[in-house]
């Protein structure tokens, strides 16, 4: 699962569909629920993260998420820059 730590859903729908993720693949990090909910999942940070009105509690998860192992790769991106390892485009 993809997790994608935006400030709104409409950034983090735009990012997934700007990288061709399908729906099912990813999911809004809305909260530190959807991050429990998804152990292991790969976490992708966009423009204006920080302005998430739940981050102080996803940060906590992330946080207790990676020092238990329970977290996939945190990457930061700029939210209409790179592939995300896609060749070609």
């Amino acid at each position: 699962m993809n997790l994608i730590y935006s400030h709104s859903y409409a950034s983090a729908r735009a990012f997934a569909m700007h990288h061709e993720l399908m729906p099912g693949d990813w999911k809004w990090l809305q909260d530190a629920d959807v991050l429990r909910q998804n152990p292991r999942a790969d976490v992708f940070k966009v423009e204006r993260w920080e302005a998430n009105p739940q981050r102080d509690k996803i940060d906590e998860a992330l946080t207790r998420a990676q020092k238990a192992h329970r977290l996939g790769s945190l990457t930061e991106v700029d939210a209409f820059r790179g592939t995300l390892g896609v060749s070609g485009t």
